[in-house]
């Protein structure tokens, strides 16, 4: 634990430089990572702007929500037919 009693000055130096150098880069790296969280930030902002805006000129009018089919009891439709859920069958898994 209490090695560098027996170290020269010039490790220490070393030692240090390494530690710099270790820690200028780890800095670069953060910063280019700030960078590009930043850019996301701006990107993800302008989406929600965009996406926001565009929520509201879609909103129906509420004259032509009056006039949509109203829904039936099971939220569907009633023009439609609901969606059927298929399953695989014994036959069709073993092919």
């Amino acid at each position: 634990m209490f090695d560098f009693f027996n170290l020269s000055s010039k490790a220490y130096a070393r030692r240090a430089e390494t530690m710099l150098r270790e820690a200028r880069f780890a800095q670069l790296e953060h910063e280019a990572a700030a960078e590009h969280h930043s850019a996301l930030a701006r990107m993800y902002a302008e989406r929600v702007a965009r996406l926001e805006g565009h929520t509201r000129r879609t909103e129906p009018h509420p004259q032509a929500q009056a006039a949509a089919p109203a829904l039936s009891q099971d939220g569907q439709r009633g023009e439609r037919a609901p969606f059927r859920v298929l399953t695989q069958t014994d036959a069709q898994a073993t092919g």
